[in-house]
């Protein structure tokens, strides 16, 4: 298999620190890489307003006549109630991706709550999850993207936050054998693997709302047949750093990550 998906997060259009400059920047950067994907992983917008959702579907329009794009909604998306906006310029709340060649299989979920930071996925969803896992054979990848953070960020602070049901939605995901879950929220890029799971946060791609020395950020994952990488690339530079690398194989007619290697986090 070789794809390249590039995950971006926390756009916040309308937001007083986001930036045309590096919005620019990124779509010139997405065009230039080329992926097979895009997956934007939630705040599009800064308070859910129409003139902010019109930003945001030019943007993503701009994405989608560059390459296959699914987004999904995060907590500033649906303050004031900005949820019909998204859905009337954006699109459905969550998806299913199958890759044309059957290597692997995305699946995008809606963590928000109306107008509060924190999130759930929630029971009826999280069935809606469970059936679609299980259609997907096992020897294909399995991603899962949603807004709020699995697990907790480093160098965020007090945690605050984290999905209200995590631990239900973490025995669903590792139960149905989960590969990568790709998250968004706290503008911070960070990477943990659990249960040979690799939970991989996007900071965010066009503002400088940033903690520490952190900058604005997305990822790219690189996937060549056993092997995939994920580097962070540096929205204002393009520069890249390798977070992680891992060896992947079918093993007893499942996909498996079976070893890693990660950097440590911070600035790009």
């Amino acid at each position: 298999m070789r794809e390249r998906i590039i995950q971006m997060s926390d756009i916040h259009f309308g937001e007083k620190n986001f930036s045309v400059d590096l919005k620019n920047n990124l779509l010139v950067q997405v065009e230039h890489e080329n992926p097979d994907l895009v997956i934007v992983s939630g705040d599009l917008t800064n308070n859910g307003f129409s003139h902010e959702y019109e930003e945001a579907a030019a943007f993503v329009d701009e994405l989608r006549s560059i390459t296959k794009t699914y987004v999904i909604p995060g907590n500033h998306d649906v303050r004031n109630v900005g949820i019909l906006h998204y859905e009337d310029l954006i699109g459905n709340r969550k998806f299913v991706h199958m890759d044309k060649d059957e290597e692997y299989a995305v699946i995008g979920l809606d963590s928000s709550e109306p107008d509060i930071n924190d999130g759930q996925i929630g029971i009826d969803q999280m069935e809606w999850l469970k059936t679609q896992l299980e259609k997907i054979p096992d020897t294909m990848g399995k991603i899962v993207t949603f807004h709020h953070h699995l697990l907790p960020i480093p160098q965020t602070g007090r945690e605050r936050n984290i999905l209200l049901d995590s631990g239900d939605l973490m025995r669903v995901l590792t139960d149905n054998g989960v590969d990568l879950v790709l998250n968004g929220h706290k503008h911070v890029p960070n990477v943990w693997m659990v249960e040979k799971m690799v939970t991989l946060n996007s900071g965010t791609a066009t503002t400088r709302k940033l903690r520490g020395q952190t900058r604005p950020s997305y990822n790219q994952l690189a996937f060549e047949d056993e092997d995939f990488r994920v580097n962070l690339v540096d929205t204002e530079t393009g520069k890249k750093q390798l977070l992680g690398s891992y060896s992947v194989r079918v093993e007893n007619d499942e996909y498996v990550v079976c070893s890693a290697r990660h950097n440590s986090m911070g600035k790009v």
